[in-house]
């Protein structure tokens, strides 16, 4: 399941591929007679760099708080990824988060 992905507004314009870090992560596909660009989601690392490339509105986020929460519940082991920006803009706060999602 990828968390990012490509909706019907897609025109293939090839802007997300420009601008994705990750090769073979935005491929060329074609659905209904139309060329369209769709996220692999084994190579997407979800970074938004797509989003901010595209003029159509044609990528989403899939939301997957509620799995994550459900998953914690079942106690599923869980790996989290952060980025440094988390502990920038939440100097106070981050260590009573990630120690709170750990006790879970």
């Amino acid at each position: 399941m990828s968390l990012v992905y490509t909706n019907e507004n897609c025109v293939g314009c090839n802007k997300c591929i420009g601008a994705c870090s990750c090769m073979g992560a935005n491929v060329q596909a074609e659905k209904d007679g139309k060329n369209r660009i769709e996220v692999d989601g084994t190579k997407c690392i979800a970074c938004g760099a797509c989003f901010d490339a595209c003029k159509h509105d044609a990528r989403e986020f899939c939301d997957d708080t509620e799995r994550f929460f459900a998953d914690l519940a079942k106690g599923e082991r869980i790996s989290l990824l952060l980025a440094p920006a988390f502990k920038a803009n939440y100097p106070r706060e981050y260590e009573k988060v990630l120690g709170g999602l750990k006790q879970v």
